[in-house]
């Protein structure tokens, strides 16, 4: 990915995330960027990417041939908000996941956006099980029938995903 793709997808999430969240968001997508396993698809509009979403790799301890993936972040340019792009990030993103043979994508996000596009609350562990308060917000979408049924015990995510403060939905909305 050259430079300026990755300028450009971290000011979509500093633009998404706001002044508040803005930068830390910015800030893990790029960490998340130099992941080697890391899956990052754009949506472009006027020639620029209007929208990105990131996905990295998500193991369940007991089952680690199951092929999953964390979704974070996915942000949207304010310019570009309420035109399609979302629904378009998370269709391609969908579309492409199951095409390398992803069996499940789970998410901590708003809890009235990723049901449009099939994920529901689930209660399969997070790394950092005691922080959930928000449990509507912690959704799987299964792409393999039967995957996420069968998911169980302690799972592991990347290590700049493992840090108690981002699973710590006390303090959200």
């Amino acid at each position: 990915m050259k430079h300026a793709e990755i300028d450009a997808i971290l000011e979509v999430h500093r633009l998404a995330f706001g002044e508040t969240e803005g930068e830390v968001t910015a800030q893990l997508a790029k960490d998340f960027l130099s992941h080697p396993d890391t899956i990052s698809i754009s949506v472009k509009r006027d020639g620029q990417i209007a929208g990105n979403v990131l996905f990295t790799p998500f193991v369940f301890q007991d089952h680690p041939d199951t092929k999953c993936y964390l979704l974070a972040p996915c942000g949207v340019s304010p310019v570009y908000q309420g035109h399609g792009v979302g629904k378009e990030l998370m269709e391609t993103s969908i579309e492409h996941l199951k095409s390398i043979g992803t069996d499940a994508v789970f998410v901590l996000g708003v809890p009235d956006f990723y049901p449009r596009y099939g994920f529901a609350p689930t209660d399969k562990q997070t790394p950092y099980p005691d922080l959930l308060t928000a449990h509507e917000a912690w959704m799987a979408l299964e792409l393999t029938a039967g995957t996420v049924e069968c998911l169980n015990g302690t799972t592991m995510a990347i290590p700049q995903f493992v840090q108690a403060h981002w699973w710590d939905t006390s303090g959200r909305e």
